[in-house]
């Protein structure tokens, strides 16, 4: 195939543009091959016979790809050189001519699509191209510091139509054509943003606070309540007990009417100080219940004598 060409890359002129245009078939444009990536891809290459790349970069691959000649009775060398380097898939002939081109750049190439006034508005890639998307790539030649061939960069993707995403296992085409059309192009979501609660209050699309087997709101937790710290009450002092009467000793060699005039006396006595009568009679005291002697006893109260027949 490469003794078909008859342009080599040393005579290609550093600064010349050629456009292509075609049907996306793979795409690698909002992020860069690189790190295990990179690994992967350039293992797979030298496998497959083609040299490793090396360095991270973009990549894009079309089907049915066209030249767009500025002057098509007159092509540019440039534009010769890629038309050339077209080629037929073997395992999608049905593709036609196809053109890839990966870029060795540490920065993404630009993107923009049309506007009702066909000009070009730049977009961030959301993720990337759709395969089927018409889209015009703008090469730019470059000269390598340390190589003799020049090189091509990829300097823009104009997407042809309104933009759309690859969205692994969702066909957009099939759906829409069924009745289901998205308002925005589908993104991947990561594990960790998909377990994190979103705004609204909502979890993996269940609003928050849902019994997940039962698909009910759970019962609201009970409000709390601030703990109120005891009140200290102050102990009442307590009631004034009336003295009980205190028995008198008898006075030696006091007759029995002599023993009653002292205590009249002393009574008297109590009254005209204002004192608390000494003989008040104190609160009554349930008597105490004797103890269960037996079912032939019969308890008595305390105080009444207990009789054993001998």
């Amino acid at each position: 195939m490469a003794n078909n060409y008859t342009i080599a890359a040393t005579e290609l002129t550093p600064g010349q543009t050629v456009m292509v245009r075609g049907k996306t078939t793979f795409s690698r444009l909002a992020r860069l091959v690189e790190g295990e990536a990179l690994a992967k891809s350039d293992a797979t290459r030298v496998q497959n016979g083609m040299q490793a790349i090396g360095r991270p970069y973009t990549s894009v691959n079309l089907a049915h790809a066209e030249v767009l000649f500025a002057d098509p009775a007159n092509p540019t060398r440039e534009e010769l050189f890629v038309q050339e380097r077209r080629f037929v898939s073997k395992k999608n002939p049905e593709n036609g001519l196809g053109y890839g081109i990966d870029n060795k750049s540490t920065t993404l190439p630009p993107v923009g699509v049309r506007n009702a006034n066909n000009e070009i508005e730049q977009v961030i890639l959301e993720n990337d191209l759709a395969a089927g998307l018409d889209v015009t790539l703008v090469l730019r030649v470059y000269k390598p510091k340390t190589h003799l061939n020049c090189g091509l960069s990829l300097d823009l993707v104009v997407v042809e139509e309104p933009i759309r995403y690859y969205n692994a296992g969702v066909n957009q085409s099939e759906l829409a054509a069924r009745g289901i059309i998205f308002a925005k192009p589908l993104v991947p979501v990561e594990a960790a943003q998909a377990s994190a609660p979103a705004a609204g209050g909502y979890t993996n699309g269940v609003p928050a606070n849902t019994d997940m087997s039962s698909g009910l709101p759970m019962p609201a937790p009970a409000p709390a309540v601030a703990a109120t710290p005891p009140v200290m009450q102050q102990a009442s002092a307590p009631a004034p007990v009336a003295a009980a009467p205190v028995a008198q000793p008898a006075a030696a060699g006091m007759t029995p009417e002599q023993q009653i005039a002292m205590l009249q006396a002393q009574l008297a006595a109590q009254k005209a100080s204002g004192g608390a009568s000494a003989f008040a009679e104190p609160a009554a005291v349930p008597a105490p219940v004797a103890e269960d002697l037996g079912p032939w006893n019969t308890p008595t109260p305390v105080g009444q004598g207990i009789s054993y027949s001998g």
